[in-house]
């Protein structure tokens, strides 16, 4: 992943509506950063009040907002978790089915 070019912290997170925003580093409220919960893909939760996030920024519609944020110590998604979600579905299906063959087999 690259690295971000700008960190703050979530200063404000309205979970409801998805989105919040960040205090940048010079702590002065008039300079927070819009974000929207599309700009973190991947994080394995949502925003808290208190999270540092590590950002880049990109001006759209003449406002500026964060892009490309990561929350600092979350362990993003992995594209393998959801492979071994589905190796543990498949295999607990096969032997579930076994299991049935069997006890139907010697109860009929």
């Amino acid at each position: 992943m690259a690295t971000q070019t700008e960190t703050g912290t979530i200063a404000a997170w309205k979970d409801d509506r998805g989105f919040g925003f960040i205090r940048t580093k010079s702590d002065n409220k008039e300079d927070d950063v819009f974000i929207h919960i599309s700009s973190l893909n991947n994080m394995s939760r949502r925003p808290r009040i208190g999270d540092v996030i590590h950002y880049d920024l990109t001006e759209e519609n003449g406002k500026t907002k964060a892009i490309n944020a990561i929350i600092e110590g979350v362990e993003p998604f992995s594209d393998g978790a959801n492979c071994n979600t589905a190796l543990i579905v498949a295999v607990t299906a096969i032997i579930s089915s076994a299991l049935t063959a069997i006890l139907i087999k010697f109860v009929l």
